[in-house]
């Protein structure tokens, strides 16, 4: 039996950075060998799960920021409409983009943009399904806004560190609904509901909106 007396020299932050092993009573070389060996996995386990929730702490404190502040873009790479006959007929057509699903469909090479400012939001992303909006079906027939939303609510999930942020806009002939879940890691996941539309999700990146950010965005 090996008993030893150990002391951890602790952070405030509850990182290891020293041990201390004293009063043993067992010194066979080999199992004194391999105590060291077992300490030290655990020294850099422990510090490598504390950089791990640094990291995760400050980029939920960026989202946290980016959220009160409300001044954010998203940038989708994926959309995913509902499946319907039109959906799946265009999928055997054979021209949607590389790498697309049915219920996947790429958005590289496509221009899209997603920007909260405020009590306003600007958005631009492209449109895959099926719409009952007669004398509409011209060559662009995605979903366009830029004006102020309506009730707008916002909660945080504490157990999946991810905001929940619903609204409304109403567009002088078509309204939406949107829900957006914004996870710590910047991945966000958008839902439009339309009065004319089926429903279509897109998953993107967050980033904080600058002057800059004026454009339609095109990901290469």
């Amino acid at each position: 039996m090996i008993q030893c007396a150990l002391e951890l020299y602790m952070t405030r932050k509850n990182r290891i950075f020293g041990i201390k092993i004293d009063r043993c009573s067992y010194t066979n070389p080999d199992v004194m060998k391999t105590l060291f060996l077992i300490l030290i996995g655990g020294l850099l386990v422990g510090c490598g799960s504390s950089q791990s929730i640094e990291a995760d702490t400050a980029q939920l404190q960026a989202l946290d920021e980016l959220v009160t502040q409300k001044k954010f873009e998203i940038i989708s790479d994926w959309a995913s409409p509902l499946t319907t006959t039109s959906i799946n007929a265009l999928t055997n057509s054979g021209l949607l983009p590389p790498g697309s699903t049915v219920n996947n469909i790429s958005l590289i090479g496509n221009s899209n943009h997603f920007r909260i400012d405020g009590d306003s939001i600007d958005m631009y992303l492209p449109y895959f399904g099926e719409r009952r909006l007669s004398g509409r079906y011209g060559i662009d027939t995605g979903i366009k806004f830029k004006g102020v939303y309506k009730k707008y609510k916002s909660e945080f999930n504490e157990k999946k560190k991810r905001y929940l942020i619903k609204f409304d806009v109403e567009g002088s002939e078509e309204s939406y609904r949107v829900i957006l879940r914004l996870s710590a890691n910047m991945k966000s996941d958008i839902s439009i509901n339309s009065n004319y539309r089926t429903t279509i999700s897109y998953r993107g990146t967050i980033s904080k909106l600058t002057k800059k950010n004026t454009a339609t965005v095109t990901r290469e």
